[in-house]
């Protein structure tokens, strides 16, 4: 029988719940809440006057449900240890578990929910971390968990040579969801940091999160396994299938892999860039490790393979400057002005307030077709991420109301037909 099953049965004692080590106790309880309370209106306090710290209210009560119980446990410890000198502590030491059993299930929920915000699972998850720390919790204080502990540990097998058993695999898959929760959320906490770092461009932003992200998640893995005690050279083997793996059927998941890294570093395409390809035309608003999505005007996301990028042809219009140039071709007939349309196509431009006005709008006699005379009408623009047909539309409205008030004439196809008389012979 463990200190903690005496001490439920000392809490179904009347003369145990009265004694003076029971008040004394009760006491340290008292005061660590007491202390708590201080404590945490100065904690808030802090929060609250740093104007460093930039926190979303969910994020500063996610902060503040998990530092509460570490506060707590700090001050029950702390006396605990100082009145174990004269009187047994099993119930503080009951009320010790229950507070990491409480910052664990917190923790655990806190960090799903820094991860994957939004995700309609969340829910699920966040009370299947809350029931299994709980129940092994329960389980502890019930003094079970040597007696489960040895029976897993007696179902062992062999691997490579090398012995495991069934407690070990279970630690095993418990301390990697922790580490790679908590991998996740210090990776997301990166990740939101570099967004907000002023000085680097976003494709050296991108590329370091995705390599701090990768080194995040190889140690937590190897820090897991090494605690609790796999011997990580047998991960040769599963690395040499890894191998045979990609030789077979990976070679276009690993060459996605390699042209992203290839396009963050050598800077020929950025977030925020204009690009055709093929069909596409878009703009980049991420690049991922595998793939490239693009953002076509009409609101349609594309996803692109990065090997894509690498292996085609493709026309980036924003590569040098985000300066895009901008066509309207026009046809006037043969009795118009030519000086007259290109006056009124000129004016009509300058009138738009996205149109640049260095370079200057040109108007270009272009081609003498059969029907009239073809105009082009130049002109640039810095921001075609916000389209291009409303801007035409508004300019091309405009000369058709000059165009009709000054008489310039727009031709349709036309054709004289010559009829000659004569006897038609059979």
């Amino acid at each position: 029988m463990n200190k903690y099953q005496l001490l439920l049965n000392d809490l179904t004692n009347f003369y145990y719940l009265t004694s003076e080590v029971a008040i004394s106790q009760y006491i340290v309880i008292l005061l660590s809440f007491a202390l708590f309370l201080l404590t945490k209106r100065k904690i808030n306090k802090f929060f609250i006057d740093n104007k460093n710290i930039k926190l979303s209210h969910n994020a500063m009560s996610g902060i503040e449900k998990i530092i509460n119980p570490i506060v707590g446990l700090i001050f029950v410890s702390t006396l605990s240890l100082l009145i174990s000198f004269y009187y047994p502590t099993r119930l503080l030491d009951l009320f010790e578990i229950f507070l990491i059993a409480l910052i664990f299930a917190r923790l655990g929920v806190y960090s799903l929910r820094f991860i994957f915000k939004g995700n309609p699972l969340l829910k699920a998850f966040e009370n299947i971390i809350a029931i299994m720390v709980w129940i092994y919790a329960i389980i502890y204080i019930l003094g079970y968990s040597s007696v489960i502990a040895g029976t897993l540990e007696g179902m062992s097998f062999n691997v490579v040579g090398t012995s495991y058993n069934l407690l070990m695999i279970i630690q095993l898959i418990v301390g990697l969801v922790f580490a790679i929760a908590l991998a996740m959320s210090l990776a997301t906490f990166v990740e939101r940091s570099l967004r907000n770092t002023k000085g680097l461009n976003a494709n050296l932003k991108s590329m370091i999160n995705k390599l701090l992200k990768l080194l995040i998640y190889i140690t937590a893995v190897i820090i897991t396994m090494d605690t609790i005690g796999i011997d990580i050279t047998f991960l040769s083997v599963f690395g040499g299938a890894f191998a045979v793996g990609l030789g077979f059927g990976m070679q276009n998941i690993v060459s996605n892999y390699i042209s992203g890294f290839t396009i963050l570093m050598d800077k020929s395409l950025h977030i925020g860039d204009i690009l055709t390809i093929g069909e596409h035309y878009g703009i980049v608003t991420s690049i991922k490790s595998r793939y490239t999505v693009l953002k076509k005007l009409e609101g349609v996301e594309v996803i692109i393979p990065n090997n894509t990028l690498i292996t085609e042809n493709i026309i980036n219009h924003t590569y040098m400057d985000r300066n895009v140039r901008v066509w309207i071709d026009i046809q006037i007939s043969y009795k118009s002005s030519v000086d007259l349309a290109k006056k009124i196509m000129h004016d009509a431009v300058m009138k738009q307030d996205r149109v640049m006005k260095d370079p200057e709008p040109n108007i270009y006699l272009f081609y003498f077709n059969e029907s009239g005379i073809d105009l082009k009408l130049v002109f640039f623009i810095k921001d075609a991420e916000e389209g291009q047909l409303s801007l035409k539309s508004e300019i091309s409205e405009e000369i058709w109301r000059e165009f009709q008030k000054q008489g310039v004439e727009i031709p349709f196809p036309q054709r004289d037909i010559h009829i000659k008389s004569g006897e038609l012979k059979s």
